[in-house]
């Protein structure tokens, strides 16, 4: 059989797994680790130290609320993009849609560089 004979397919990888996300419709169902998809709005963003490497925090939560809440009591996760000093779309009161694999880092649910996608608002 020659090379003629066979269909050639282009693959980067298995192609029989799947990567499976558990969607989360809301922070208090968040596992302690494992793959999430969630839709959240971004509370708030901080940068890492210009001397540092650079790192980009932002804290998401599933609904924007008073500032007089305290961040320990709303039920938050913190997506982290290394290697950034900015991402385009991510900044306070933006609605994000989000993924990737949660852990506990300082007991704070933590996701390293997520992929996302910023859900556009509903024009009224």
């Amino acid at each position: 059989m020659s090379l003629k004979d066979k269909p050639v397919t282009t693959q980067l990888g298995p192609s029989d797994q799947k990567l499976s996300y558990e969607c989360v419709e809301d922070l208090e169902q968040l596992p302690a680790r494992g793959r999430v998809k969630h839709a959240g709005y971004v509370q708030s963003v901080s940068y890492s130290a210009p001397n540092e490497a650079p790192l980009l925090t932002a804290v998401v939560v599933d609904r924007l609320g008073t500032m007089s809440a305290r961040r320990g009591t709303v039920p938050h996760v913190r997506l982290i993009f290394m290697g950034q000093k900015s991402v385009p779309g991510i900044k306070p009161g933006v609605k994000v849609e989000y993924s990737g694999m949660v852990a506990l880092v300082e007991q704070i649910p933590t996701i390293f560089n997520p992929r996302y996608v910023i859900v556009p608002e509903a024009r009224g």
